[in-house]
């Protein structure tokens, strides 16, 4: 379903149509009205042009950061987990689960 959301953003305002929930269209508009005011108070003479596209360069910067943390952290959990898993196929790491008696569900007792 198509939702038409009217936003305002630095000043201007915008219908924008989507299908996504309207609060969240809201919030989106909220987010880059508020990063937009941040950077035009540190541009001297700037046009909305221009505060508009540094704030998408910042953006842009931010998403590709934690796209590049996001992948750093994935590879090192694959590096652990196939660590783990060569650990326990050559007999280093004893069966993690002997000794430990399987404990019926509260229901079952």
């Amino acid at each position: 379903m198509e939702n038409k959301v009217k936003v305002n953003i630095y000043g201007n305002e915008y219908n924008i149509k989507g299908d996504a929930d309207p609060e969240y269209i809201q919030k989106l508009a909220e987010y880059i009205n508020k990063r937009m005011v941040e950077t035009g108070r540190n541009i001297a003479n700037g046009n909305v042009l221009q505060i508009a596209i540094l704030t998408a360069l910042n953006i842009a910067d931010e998403y590709f950061q934690l796209q590049e943390m996001r992948g750093d952290t994935s590879g090192a959990l694959e590096q652990k987990a196939k660590a783990l898993i060569s650990m326990l196929e050559e007999g280093i790491i004893g069966d993690v689960f002997s000794g430990i008696e399987a404990v019926p569900p509260a229901s079952m007792q």
